[in-house]
């Protein structure tokens, strides 16, 4: 659309009579009128706004890992004492084999437990906000464990609820004048377990990191250290034959890094940047984000294979191999337009808006933040910049400026 000055050609002569001002005045309007109408029936009008914009992309990536796995001894009964997805140490007990000395173990805590408690009820009230804590963590552990039917979680279940009680009778017992008794008893308890975790049949971690129940027969295939020789054709198909592979084994995972692999179209190469933090929401963890490192990209003729490296949230992802991921490849805040109110300069290289000013407007040029297809991020040139391109624009875009879109037929 071509500047139009239309107004600017009609001239009142000063010492006019008041009835030829009055006629005068009504052709200005009648004429502002007509070129409104002229703009409003081959355009529409957009009023500037200021936001945040974001260019996403929903894709299914996969999970590489470190993994060890624990080789345990089939012919014997396990019991978990770290639960499923909790964080460990190097070096402490995982799980522990239920033999005759795990039974004479627990039969010996529940004694003493007993003896505990009966020490418990000749004590007076002890109020604490703490100890209530507690009282309802116990009792919905014991709600929560009625109906469950796998073994592993049934042990714990009990881990975590005989925690809970030692907690318990520990406040009590410091907070009662008369609870040397009883801290003399919890003082014996601990000594005793302690002791125990020196047993040969204790499984220990060796590594720190998460503590899982499960394998997928994957973890010496999908590995970190051997991220530079997998690709995504080759992490694809490991996975799509193995999603029905699940064995009751043990293995800790390295919750400080892991990798999320995925394939994008080769429209967004112009948003990736080696050495560069993406943004990256877990749609099946409630949109929780990753920070992940775009560590290597490889161009392909279908599209960009994105390697990611996470050191954050990693529990939420420990479990899984393949996820629904949405990354944010770009992102800006400032003043929003519509896309289609983008209009190129002949020479195809620049970006000018029409600002409606009165009954004309403005060619304003504009520098291209971010568009995400729909929406645009713009911001002014600076007068060196407009000098340097050649553009020249006395106007600035601004706030709430009403900008002219031309219809497309």
């Amino acid at each position: 659309m071509k500047k139009t000055n239309k107004l600017k050609d009609v001239n009142i002569e000063k010492n006019t009579n008041k009835y030829f001002i009055v006629g005068g005045s009504i052709f200005i309007i009648i004429a502002i009128a007509f070129v409104v109408l002229a703009i409003s029936n081959n355009t529409n009008q957009y009023l500037v706004k200021k936001g945040v914009l974001e260019h996403t992309e929903l894709l299914s990536a996969y999970v590489i890992k470190n993994e060890k796995i624990i080789d345990k001894d089939q012919t014997k009964v396990l019991v978990p004492v770290v639960s499923e997805g909790a964080k460990i140490a190097k070096g402490n007990i995982i799980a522990t084999y239920k033999d005759e000395e795990y039974a004479n173990f627990e039969e010996t805590l529940q004694q003493m437990d007993k003896e505990i408690l009966d020490h418990m009820q000749d004590l007076p009230v002890v109020y604490s906000s703490e100890v209530d804590a507690i009282e309802d963590t116990i009792h919905n552990l014991i709600k929560e464990s009625i109906g469950e039917t796998s073994y592993n979680k049934m042990q714990e279940y009990k881990t975590k609820i005989n925690t809970n009680i030692s907690k318990r009778a520990n406040i009590i017992g410091e907070l009662s004048p008369q609870g040397a008794q009883i801290r003399k008893l919890i003082k014996k308890r601990n000594q005793y377990e302690t002791n125990a975790k020196k047993s040969n049949d204790n499984i220990l971690a060796p590594m720190t990191g998460i503590v899982s129940y499960s394998t997928d027969g994957l973890e010496s295939v999908l590995k970190t250290s051997a991220i530079n020789k997998l690709d995504y054709n080759k992490i694809k198909s490991a996975v799509d034959k193995n999603k029905d592979s699940n064995n009751t084994r043990i293995k800790v995972i390295n919750n400080y890094e892991a990798y999320i692999v995925l394939k994008t179209s080769l429209e967004n190469l112009e948003y990736m940047e080696t050495g560069y933090d993406y943004r990256l929401k877990l749609i099946e963890q409630d949109n929780y984000e990753l920070l992940g490192m775009l560590q290597k990209m490889v161009k392909t003729e279908d599209g960009v294979e994105a390697y990611f490296k996470v050191t954050n949230g990693i529990e939420y992802i420990a479990d899984l191999r393949e996820i629904e991921v949405e990354v944010v490849w770009g992102y800006a805040d400032g003043l929003i337009i519509p896309t289609e109110a983008l209009n190129k300069y002949d020479n195809k290289e620049h970006y000018y808006l029409s600002v409606l000013r009165y009954s004309d407007y403005e060619v304003v040029p504009v520098k291209l933040k971010l568009d995400n297809g729909n929406y645009a991020v713009v911001q002014n040139y600076t007068e060196e910049e407009q000098e340097q391109l050649g553009l020249k624009s006395e106007y600035e875009i601004k706030l709430y400026d009403r900008i002219i879109i031309e219809n497309k037929k």
